[in-house]
């Protein structure tokens, strides 16, 4: 039962959370160096009712800052940017369907996964309390 314990406590605290000024989220697995990258509450808010979410494809190895797809809501089309550089490893199919399961839940629903090519880059995202700063401005 310990053990089982400190297993999960260890898996807790395996993920890192970075934000962009661009609002977009991401949440790195230090123990399996795969990022989620998604898009924040803000963004979803401000994007209003999400009708269609476009990819690049699983293996597409990208640079800092380049689109990775976009979001088409009721009211305009947004691009989701890299925030750091790596390969698609996976996209949340779930999506296709559905995308509105980004409105319902934007911090939990991830849009695509990535092998993080450079884990430094990370530390020049912003963390929850900075990025909280820049939005409640």
């Amino acid at each position: 039962m310990y053990m089982r314990s400190i297993f999960k406590l260890r898996q807790a605290f395996s993920v890192l959370t970075k934000y962009t000024k661009d609002h977009e989220w991401i949440k790195y697995d230090t123990q399996t160096k795969i990022a989620k990258i998604g898009i924040t509450d803000y963004a979803q808010k401000e994007l209003g009712d999400i009708v269609h979410v476009d990819f690049q494809k699983v293996g597409l190895v990208f640079k800092t800052h380049q689109s990775l797809g976009a979001i088409e809501s009721v009211k305009v089309a947004a691009d989701i940017y890299a925030p750091v550089a790596g390969e698609i490893v996976g996209i949340n199919e779930d999506l296709k369907d559905s995308p509105n399961l980004i409105n319902e839940k934007a911090e939990e629903t991830w849009i695509l996964q990535a092998k993080v090519q450079n884990e430094s880059e990370l530390d020049t995202l912003l963390d929850k309390q900075s990025y909280d700063k820049i939005i409640n401005k």
